[in-house]
């Protein structure tokens, strides 16, 4: 099968494992699709990113639902089958199931090296059972306006993508505006695991204007807290219910300058995940964290700003209450 491959100059660096690629599209020439096509996400961001540009593409969900995620999901789209896919320890997508639903393509975004490495297997599952394979490599948000780009053309909804670029856009504007203004960055530690010493670096912290205190190699790594009290980060982000007690309460934690100071930045997991995986709530999360980092910067109203996203993304009428629950979440979280 022949592949269309489009490739874009703008090289970027990919901040989780320091690899620098060129963002790029494969897709068979012959392929057509429109906005009554089918298509499964062969990864969990994929089928959310699909999702967000028209829920009535996919067909189906990577793993079930879970109750955090259903409460902004329209009830129909519940219902929607269990399709797996390559989320992790050796999992794969249902070929008896794929082959009973009529799907007219699988479509891959490889936003990190890990993924990368695994496309050439997704496309070849695929093909041993003659579905056409989409796979594209961007990580950037910048690289997310080409791919909601490319999803308006290749589906026949460019109005679709432009609402949503639109938007995009706007939340970099917005998150500039702030990061211009400051002097002297911040320092940020991601806190991730049961004891907080697991840690990724995720591109939304460092577009927010902050300095990242752990230099990455890998995508995912474990530093002791012997590393963290030498780093003695300004601000803790932490993802977990689990790390975020663990956190308050830990005595060797209690040295670092920002549990002194108590500025432990507690984030939702919901409706996807804010800070650990790359998901289309970086779109807001940029803004929001910059806000928190540097609030003398910012005139950013979050709450309008989260009810806006929501509903562009989510297709779900999110109240102000809801907005504030998750702005400020260490506040309303038990």
């Amino acid at each position: 099968m022949l592949y269309l491959r489009a490739v874009y100059l703008g090289i970027f660096i990919l901040l989780s494992a320091y690899t620098a690629y060129a963002f790029e599209v494969n897709m068979p020439k012959d392929l057509k699709l429109d906005n009554k096509s089918k298509v499964m996400g062969a990864t969990v961001p994929t089928t959310f990113m699909l999702y967000s540009f028209d829920a009535d593409i996919i067909a189906g969900w990577n793993t079930p639902l879970y109750h955090h995620e259903k409460k902004y999901i329209p009830e129909k789209y519940h219902k929607l089958d269990v399709l797996g896919g390559w989320y992790g320890n050796g999992n794969y997508p249902n070929k008896e199931l794929l082959l009973s639903k009529n799907i007219d393509a699988a479509i891959a975004v490889a936003g990190s090296e890990k993924v990368k490495k695994e496309i050439g297997k997704m496309q070849e599952y695929m093909k041993s059972i003659n579905i056409p394979f989409i796979s594209i490599y961007g990580s950037t948000i910048n690289d997310d306006i080409k791919i909601y780009s490319f999803l308006g053309k290749v589906f026949n909804n460019e109005k679709r993508s432009d609402e949503i670029n639109k938007y995009i856009k706007k939340s970099i504007e917005n998150t500039k505006n702030i990061t211009d203004k400051v002097k002297k960055k911040k320092k940020v530690y991601l806190a991730l695991g049961d004891n907080g010493l697991k840690t990724r670096c995720v591109d939304s912290i460092i577009t927010a204007g902050a300095e990242y205190v752990h230099k990455c190699t890998l995508f995912d790594e474990t530093i002791s807290i012997e590393q963290l009290l030498i780093y003695n980060p300004d601000i803790i982000v932490i993802g977990k219910k689990s790390a975020y007690e663990y956190i308050k309460k830990d005595s060797k934690w209690a040295k670092i300058k920002a549990v002194k100071n108590n500025n432990i930045l507690f984030v939702p997991e919901e409706p996807f995940s804010w800070v650990e995986k790359k998901t289309v709530m970086e779109y807001f999360v940029i803004q929001y964290l910059a806000s928190k980092f540097y609030p003398e910067y910012s005139d950013i109203d979050l709450h309008k700003e989260l009810i806006e996203h929501i509903k562009l993304f989510f297709h779900y009428d999110l109240t102000y209450d809801m907005a504030e629950r998750l702005i400020n979440y260490e506040q309303h979280y038990k």
